[in-house]
């Protein structure tokens, strides 16, 4: 069986080709939701993902009459996607999900079944500026956090750290169930200082070379007494009044800045219930998560960091876990029928 798994995102999207559980080829293009905002139309995103579907198969050495269906999560359910679905309310089991996947064909897909997997959202009654602390949503987590439950064989409660351009915090409950989500822009609030600020002269682009605890226990110091926009005028004064490295400053400003995002909130929630913590994304992200929750009193016991191989097919394992939950659903109710 062939499946491909298509992942939309704001600006880059991507696609798998997968046979069983095996990734066969990866695909992608940098085209996703903004290029819909900007020209009004789903043409370019419909034609960008026809492009990556047909070079992910010619790279499988496999055929579009091979593929099953295609499982669809991220922000092509959004309202500029190609099926807007409402998110699915917190807590949200792998069954929730499942009774909110929709499914549509695509002529630029030979008509294949094409899977649209819904977001989530935490449970607020009345969003306000009181209430806006809990107000959050995710759309292409979801499938992520399902994908690392299974992966992981996780019991909750826990908490998975999922770093990237957008970090999310996911709570997960003694159920499984999707408890609640928290997000911060640690990704781009790093990539901005580093590339449209004066930092530019101070960080090499390439940010982490290598990692350097000392620097980042320095800059968790320093965000705690400082606080985080102080922490990073500090790089430019390490690199033109002391002697450091690019990669020092770079590890001392990754330091501060998740300092920050490990709220006090997130400790208290961590000691008192949700005592796993699973760390995703990519190196060297991961592993400085790991030191500033040590930092925080958090045991190396309670803290996974989960292999590339994991963090690489979680969201292809849940998106496909999930749409063969359906799939099997309807094919029971065809026989019982």
């Amino acid at each position: 069986m062939i499946a491909i798994t298509v992942d939309v995102g704001t600006t880059n999207s991507r696609i798998k080709v997968i046979e069983g559980r095996q990734i066969l080829s990866i695909s992608s293009a940098r085209v996703g939701i903004k290029d819909v905002a900007i020209t009004g139309s789903q043409e370019i995103l419909e034609k960008g993902l026809a492009e990556i579907i047909h070079e992910g198969l010619k790279k499988a050495n496999r055929r579009i009459e091979d593929v099953e269906y295609f499982a669809a999560s991220g922000m092509i359910t959004c309202n500029l996607g190609l099926m807007e679905l409402p998110h699915r309310i917190c807590p949200v089991s792998m069954n929730d999900l499942v009774n909110g996947i929709e499914k549509k064909s695509f002529s630029w897909c030979d008509n294949k079944p094409f899977y649209f997997i819904p977001g989530v959202k935490n449970d607020v009654e009345v969003p306000s500026m009181e209430s806006l602390d809990h107000i959050d949503v995710m759309r292409g987590e979801e499938v992520e956090s399902f994908g690392i439950i299974e992966l992981c064989n996780i019991k909750g409660p826990a908490l998975l750290i999922l770093p990237g351009s957008h970090t999310k915090f996911v709570w997960i409950n003694e159920f499984n169930e999707i408890e609640r989500c928290s997000t911060t822009m640690l990704g781009e609030f790093l990539h901005a200082l580093v590339n449209a600020t004066i930092l530019s002269s101070s960080i090499l682009p390439s940010l982490i070379t290598e990692i350097d605890e000392t620097s980042i226990k320095q800059g968790i110091a320093f965000e705690l007494e400082n606080g985080v926009t102080k922490s990073a005028f500090a790089v430019r004064l390490m690199d033109i009044q002391l002697e450091t490295t690019s990669n020092e400053r770079a590890n001392f400003l990754a330091g501060a800045l998740i300092s920050n995002d490990i709220n006090p909130n997130i400790i208290a929630d961590i000691k008192s219930k949700y005592h796993h913590i699973y760390i995703g994304g990519a190196s060297p992200l991961k592993e400085t998560f790991k030191i500033v929750l040590n930092s925080r009193g958090i045991d190396d016991a309670d803290i996974t960091v989960l292999t590339d191989d994991i963090t690489d097919c979680a969201a292809s394992t849940g998106a496909l876990m999930l749409v063969e939950k359906l799939r099997s659903t309807h094919s029971k109710e065809l026989v019982q029928n």
